[in-house]
């Protein structure tokens, strides 16, 4: 049996529930035993727990970058150290103050040059640990397959998107808004489900508002016909590991996305969805695939096998037992 100190942030936080939580039984059914401890403010009481590294045989720290203070601590404590990362935390989604940004940039440096290995979401993620000299692995955000029921798609008269998202990213949503008015013009029915903590209320298309819940998401992504990813480049959505896509395919639904960061990773272009290279081709993929219930069909049953074979819970257990016990 390996025992792993996973060291977190916030256990509510998505990165936390999908990339360690939800790993939590499948590893132990692995013979590895994962302490999760959420990162104290006080300064004690963190070097407490950066001092119990010892007792383990690795610790995992889930997104959460180290100031400097604390790399030492814990690379003096720990037999190997591996940090877990699904977003490009070295920058920011939001302005801020050059002190804030230089802080967060040394953090980032002192924590790529602590850890044995980076466990990144995808190519973007991984290179820029790479740059800093630390050893980068890429493991995909993964879901459960048996939680997802496939989509038995027919023809319709009403054919819907649907968007899984948080308020955070709504926007990348609204910023899609000329582009829905375009394809209801050549889709007549054309509707949005939104499945999210907010709704989008001035939607330009018929939009349903699900209210997000862990229990009921599965059940709301099959009401919709097509999954969509907008998704704009910057520095900070390249590092998005594109784990709505990975939802929509395990549903066995054909998704329409950006070619930015890893959505280009995930979807196979013509074969599990569409991946528009202008904002101005989003209405003809929609119609597309609107129009097309054996397309919609095939493409979906494609993402659903790549989401089997690639992107499953199983996968990402596996590999994580085979890194934890090749140090035991």
């Amino acid at each position: 049996m390996s025992h792993v100190l996973a060291i977190t942030n916030n256990l509510k936080q998505a990165s936390c529930r999908l990339r360690l939580l939800a790993l939590l039984q499948p590893l132990a059914d692995r013979g590895v035993h994962v302490d999760v401890q959420v990162r104290p403010r006080a300064f004690f009481a963190r070097r407490r727990l950066l001092k119990s590294a010892a007792n383990y045989d690795a610790v995992l720290l889930q997104r959460k970058m180290l100031n400097p203070l604390d790399a030492r601590l814990l690379r003096k404590s720990a037999r190997h150290v591996f940090f877990d990362v699904d977003d490009a935390v070295m920058y920011h989604p939001y302005p801020v103050g050059p002190i804030e940004r230089w802080r967060n940039w040394k953090r980032f440096i002192s924590t790529a040059k602590t850890v044995d290995r980076v466990i990144a979401g995808n190519g973007y993620l991984a290179d820029l640990f790479r740059q800093q000299g630390a050893e980068a692995t890429i493991l995909p955000t993964v879901v459960d397959p048996n939680r997802y029921q496939r989509k038995a798609h027919a023809a319709t008269a009403s054919p819907a998107l649907v968007w899984i998202g948080s308020s955070s990213t709504l926007v990348y949503l609204r910023g899609l808004g000329p582009m829905l008015t375009a394809a209801a013009a050549l889709v007549p029915g054309l509707q949005l489900i939104v499945i999210a903590d907010k709704p989008w209320l001035d939607c330009p298309i018929p939009a349903e508002h699900r209210p997000w819940a862990a229990d009921t998401e599965a059940a709301s992504l099959i009401a919709g016909d097509i999954g969509i990813a907008p998704t704009p480049t910057d520095r900070w959505t390249l590092g998005k590991c594109g784990f709505k896509i990975v939802q929509y395919m395990a549903a066995g639904l054909p998704v329409i996305a950006d070619p930015v960061g890893a959505n280009a990773e995930i979807i196979r272009d013509n074969q599990t969805g569409l991946l528009p290279p202008t904002a101005g081709d989003w209405p003809g993929a929609i119609a597309k695939l609107a129009a097309d219930a054996q397309l919609r069909q095939t493409f979906g049953q494609a993402g659903r096998a790549r989401v089997e074979a690639e992107y499953s819970i199983n996968k990402a257990a596996d590999f994580w037992a085979d890194l934890l016990k090749s140090i035991g």
